[in-house]
């Protein structure tokens, strides 16, 4: 269905804003490991893991609270604070290079960005109506890889040209850009009251309709595997590539490069999705199981030039299942614990994520990084196979065991 024409300048303005900051937080990024780089791996290999740990444990900690926030004020002036308490703590990380203030800065603005990240997530179908989020959602994601690719190699020039304060105070004004375009949005979501019974345990609501949905539940057990899957694998690439295929450092970057490109396509490809739950879940399943199949092809690479085409079709599924999880989630859930439940997925990932750090460095010092590859494409695979029947059976028992309750629709309008 075509978008009315406040709903298309809503939708340019919401890809711009999610493009631009994302590009600043991938340049600003770069700066703060850059700098940590400089004190060396002896003296500052403590604050590298301080650093995830800081930017990860809000997202997981928070899902709840971050969630009910969402779901309780209205968007658009919650995500403008949001928007301003993030460019005043990364214009902190600029100004202060204290090794503690730094993580307790990072700490904080992962905090924010915990409660905004939902809030855009939940905004996006009261902007452009439940039947145009796949084509919305597919800009909103081929943006975010853009910026994925491109900000590394900035971040690394901007510190060359203007030091490493520079990039942070970039990507504060990415910040200030993105709560700007934030407040022209004309669309809003209303805040949904629930009902008093429901008001005890409301923190959890989001997480109990996604164990109690047939659709949802196998989606985010999947994903959940598959991040830490890519995590371990993202430990060991650098040492499969440069040590066991022997590539050179720009072997390396056209790796990245090429399953860039792939989640860029990819992402453009997803705006085609189809709009029924069931259908949605299903081919995210299929997709997950061929990523597994392509990550173990992966590891059995025998050259550079073969992992190039082989990652360039992981990022192509990549962006497709990136696409198709973010619209089912979107239709699936009702709008009155939509926050929760987006914020809730973002815990379970983020956990498979940071989990994913310590499995991976485990494996690399006990075999090998083609190893490596072989059995994160193996468990992501199996793991979809296992799935399958496992939900059928669990689906007959829970199905119907949490229901939201119907609620006036969203506004949305100026």
């Amino acid at each position: 269905m075509a978008l009315p024409p406040a709903a298309r300048r809503d939708l340019r303005l919401l890809i711009g804003l999610a493009t631009v900051s994302a590009l600043g937080d991938e340049v600003a990024l770069i700066a703060l490991l850059l700098r940590v780089a400089r004190g060396g791996i002896a003296s500052h290999g403590w604050l590298v893991a301080a650093l995830s740990i800081a930017g990860a444990l809000p997202f997981v900690a928070l899902a709840g609270p971050a969630g009910l926030v969402v779901d309780r004020v209205r968007a658009r002036p919650l995500l403008v604070a949001l928007g301003v308490v993030e460019a005043l703590v990364a214009a902190g990380l600029g100004l202060w290079h204290n090794d503690v203030v730094t993580v307790l800065l990072m700490g904080l603005l992962s905090t924010a960005v915990a409660f905004s990240r939902p809030g855009y997530s939940a905004l996006l179908p009261s902007l452009v109506g439940l039947e145009n989020v796949a084509p919305a959602q597919s800009g909103l994601q081929a943006g975010g890889s853009i910026a994925l690719a491109a900000g590394p190699a900035l971040g690394g020039l901007l510190v060359g040209a203007i030091g490493q304060s520079g990039p942070l105070y970039l990507d504060a004004v990415t910040f200030l850009v993105a709560a700007g375009l934030t407040a022209l949005l004309r669309g809003e979501r209303a805040p949904a009251r629930a009902d008093a019974a429901r008001e005890r345990g409301a923190m959890l609501a989001g997480a109990r309709f996604i164990v109690a949905s047939p659709t949802l539940r196998p989606v985010v057990v999947t994903v959940g595997v598959l991040m830490l899957s890519l995590g371990a694998i993202n430990v060991s690439e650098v040492f499969f590539t440069t040590v066991t295929l022997h590539a050179s450092a720009l072997g390396y970057g056209v790796a990245g490069a090429a399953f860039g490109v792939g989640s860029i396509a990819g992402a453009l490809l997803g705006g085609r999705a189809p709009h029924e739950p069931a259908r949605l879940t299903r081919a995210s399943l299929s997709l997950i199981a061929a990523l597994g199949f392509m990550l173990l092809l992966a590891g059995l690479s025998v050259d550079i030039a073969m992992l190039w085409a082989v990652l360039l079709a992981t990022g192509v599924l990549v962006g497709l299942v990136n696409v198709l999880f973010s619209v089912l989630f979107s239709i699936e859930a009702p709008p009155e614990v939509r926050g929760r439940v987006f914020a809730a997925a973002s815990g379970v990932f983020t956990t498979g994520q940071m989990g994913s750090m310590v499995i991976g460095g485990a494996l690399l010092s006990a075999i090998s990084p083609r190893a490596i590859f072989v059995l994160a494409g193996a468990v992501a695979a199996v793991t979809v196979v296992a799935v399958i029947p496992l939900e059928r059976r669990f689906g007959r028992r829970s199905q119907g065991e949490y229901r939201v309750s119907s609620q006036p629709p969203e506004a949305s309008g100026a």
